[in-house]
């Protein structure tokens, strides 16, 4: 790998600290000569014991000796059976060590458990989530909606759907540009957040369009909640006049699934829209 090249070239530990997991290089006896600073935060090194498994595993026996020599990517190393290896314990936590050999004498472990961790959670987030707004993405609201009827049906509480379309947005974004538009959006999607309880959900559903879930709410105390966000909305200040949104409103009802459930509230926002916008409406 050429990041190992660089790191024999221009010193170990400058780049070895610029890593974003820990690293710990050790020597063909398993003597630990080096620990960037995120496996000193890791693993805590005690007088007298320098060897790795001791390090990193409180054993004093070396890990092949203990899991038999597959448990150890540094001795496969040796052997000369791998390019480069890795190991997993899948007992208590997700954890992956590789152990690359810079030279004859040295060998890097990179451990990547939480660091792979942490990237397999940033993904997810990024795969749910609408990148200008940080609401879900509609992928991942339209699942979260499915849960909460079954949840709605299993425990007999209500659940309350609002709809909410910008009025005239295609409009917005010809007279003052898409950059505008998204500038819109954004504050918008700060409006509604603000009033939204941490029990709620909300997602972009469209370009301009947001579905609010809210679990334990009846379609009366829902169209309080679409009133507040569209009043908020109206007097906000976006620099380019009002800004002005058509919310419709349903509750689940029996015999509903998602897909009625949502053309409802669909025509309920429509609704809105045929009666003059800027207004709320239930269905």
């Amino acid at each position: 790998m050429k990041v190992f090249k660089r790191l024999k070239r221009e010193g170990l530990l400058s780049h070895c600290d610029k890593l974003p997991f820990p690293v710990i290089v050790i020597d063909p006896d398993c003597n630990v000569v080096l620990m960037n600073d995120k496996a000193s935060k890791k693993f805590t090194r005690q007088e007298g014991r320098s060897k790795c498994y001791e390090i990193t595993h409180g054993t004093d026996r070396p890990c092949w000796e203990v899991q038999g020599k597959y448990a150890c990517p540094v001795k496969r190393l040796q052997n000369g059976e791998e390019p480069y290896a890795h190991h997993e314990h899948d007992e208590r936590d997700f954890h992956i060590l590789v152990a690359e050999k810079l030279d004859e004498a040295l060998f890097m472990e990179l451990y990547l458990d939480s660091y792979i961790t942490d990237l397999i959670s940033e993904l997810r987030f990024l795969a749910d989530t609408d990148g200008l707004t940080g609401f879900y993405n509609r992928r991942k609201v339209e699942e979260i909606l499915t849960k909460e009827i079954e949840r709605s049906r299993r425990y007999g509480n209500a659940l309350s759907l609002l709809f909410i379309d910008v009025d005239n947005f295609k409009d917005l974004n010809d007279t003052y540009g898409h950059q505008k538009g998204d500038e819109v959006l954004k504050k918008i999607a700060g409006v509604i957040n603000r009033e939204l309880r941490r029990t709620d959900y909300v997602g972009r559903f469209g370009g301009e369009e947001f579905l609010v879930i809210l679990p334990e709410t009846d379609a009366d105390r829902a169209l309080k909640v679409a009133e507040r966000i569209r009043r908020r909305i109206e007097f906000e200040d976006f620099g380019i006049g009002p800004v002005t949104v058509s919310i419709g409103v349903t509750q689940l009802k029996g015999g509903d699934d998602i897909d009625t459930l949502f053309n409802r509230v669909d025509r309920a926002m429509y609704l809105a829209k045929e009666k003059g916008k800027n207004r709320s409406e239930v269905l």
